[in-house]
């Protein structure tokens, strides 16, 4: 028997009814990873890259296939970012606080400058953040305060100047904080993270801290 209109109807509202939810459970995720990559090309194409560190860094490839880029491999999302000791120079981009599943940001022995962006502060999930010998100036963002799953901030070896936010002792009692070999200046937090920092002498070299700034 031939099978009725209504019965060759249902296969084919099932197929397009399933197409429609695949495709919007996908799309966020790709959009995401988009995003990812529009802030990663902002950070190249504002850096000086002479020894053409950073030249898998193309919309050619997938962002999970650039070097020095970690991805998490359910999500397909940036998940660390890790550069050392390379021929860099240049500033961060804003955009870089909008890769919301960013773990791990450790960019150091490079020759980055300018300010820290203060979007980095929207980056929640955020456990490591190190900064460290490079030329950065200008003075630390208080919206770093609003990381609240930070472990390590380590902003040492720059030219950071002006006091430390007091929005940083609200940071996690037991992470680990270097802010050596800077500028800074003003009071000394005495609460969160600044009451026992580590390492001992993650504020040394600061010689106008505790003073006026």
């Amino acid at each position: 028997m031939a099978p009725t209109a209504a019965g060759a109807r249902v296969p084919l509202a099932v197929t397009v009814f399933v197409a429609v939810v695949s495709s919007m459970l996908l799309a966020p995720a790709a959009a995401d990873l988009d995003g990812d990559r529009d802030a990663l090309m902002a950070m190249r194409s504002g850096l000086q890259d002479p020894d053409d560190a950073l030249y898998t860094w193309t919309p050619e490839l997938n962002t999970c296939d650039w070097s020095y880029v970690t991805c998490d491999g359910q999500a397909n999302r940036v998940t660390e970012i890790k550069i050392g000791h390379k021929n860099l120079s240049g500033p961060l981009p804003p955009e870089l606080g909008k890769m919301d599943q960013l773990k791990k940001l450790w960019i150091s022995w490079t020759n980055i400058q300018g300010t820290i962006p203060e979007e980095l502060g929207d980056l929640e999930n955020l456990k490591s953040l190190h900064l460290h010998n490079n030329t950065l100036s200008g003075q630390i963002p208080a919206s770093l305060g609003k990381l609240k799953s930070l472990e390590q901030l380590h902003l040492q070896q720059n030219r950071l100047t002006g006091p430390i936010p007091s929005e940083l002792a609200g940071l996690p009692d037991q992470m680990s904080v270097d802010l050596s070999s800077n500028d800074l200046c003003g009071p000394i937090p005495t609460h969160g993270p600044f009451n026992n920092i580590h390492p001992p002498n993650g504020l040394a070299d600061n010689p106008r801290l505790g003073g006026n700034c």
